[in-house]
C-alpha cells in the first residue's frame, strides 16, 4: 500500500486556483473587450476545475489519459490565446497576464505527470511494488516540505498577477481602513 501524500494533485489544485483568481482578477478592466470575456471563461473554468482537484474526486466516465491530454492542450492553448489577446494591440506582457500564463503551464506540466501513460509492454515500478521505506517520517517531512515550498510560490506568482490588475489599483492599502469621521468619536482615534 502506498501512503504517499497526493503532492502534485494538491500543487495542480493550488496552480489552477491561482490562475483562476488572476484571471478572475483581470475581468475587472477588459470585460466587455473579447480579452475579458476569455479572462471571465477561463477563471470560472480554472477556479471549477480546481476545487474538484483539490478535493482528490476525479469523473468516473471520463478516460485519465484523454482527459488529461484534453487539459493540457487547453491550459497551453489558454495562455497563448491570453498572451496573444494581450499584446495585440502593441502593449507589452503585464504581471497579469504572465502570472496566469506561468500558473496555467504549471498546471499543464503537472496535469501531464499525472496521466501520462508508460509504453505499451514497458515495465512499470511503481512505490506500490517497491515498499521499501527505512525512515516513514522523512518521507512525510520532504512531502510537506514540497507542499510548502510549492504552495508559497504559487502564492507568490498569484499575488504578482493580482497586483497587476485594475482591481488591485482600487484595492485599499492594509493599514489604511479606519472608521468614518463620526462626531464624538474623535478623542478614540490613535
Amino acid at each position: 500500500m502506498n501512503a504517499r501524500p497526493p503532492l502534485l494533485r494538491v500543487l495542480l489544485g493550488f496552480s489552477l486556483l491561482g490562475a483562476g483568481i488572476v484571471n478572475l482578477g483581470l475581468v475587472r478592466g477588459t470585460f466587455p473587450a473579447p480579452a475579458g470575456v476569455l479572462a471571465l471563461m477561463l477563471g470560472a473554468a480554472e477556479t471549477a476545475a480546481a476545487l474538484p482537484t483539490l478535493a482528490g474526486t476525479a469523473p468516473r466516465r471520463a478516460s485519465p489519459t484523454a482527459l488529461g491530454r484534453l487539459a493540457v492542450g487547453s491550459l497551453v492553448l489558454a495562455s497563448v490565446a491570453q498572451a496573444a489577446f494581450a499584446v495585440a494591440p502593441g502593449a507589452t506582457l503585464g504581471p497579469a497576464v504572465t502570472a496566469t500564463a506561468a500558473l496555467q503551464l504549471a498546471a499543464a506540466g503537472a496535469v501531464g505527470i499525472l496521466t501520462r501513460s508508460a509504453p505499451p509492454g514497458a515495465a512499470t515500478t511503481t512505490a506500490q511494488s517497491v515498499d521499501v521505506a527505512p525512515h516513514p517520517g522523512r518521507h512525510s517531512t520532504a512531502s510537506l516540505g514540497a507542499l510548502f515550498l510549492g504552495a508559497v510560490l504559487i502564492s507568490t506568482v498569484a499575488t504578482f498577477g493580482l497586483s497587476g490588475t485594475e482591481a488591485a489599483e482600487h484595492a485599499v492599502p492594509h493599514g489604511q481602513h479606519h472608521l468614518p469621521d463620526i462626531p464624538g468619536l474623535h478623542q478614540h482615534h490613535p
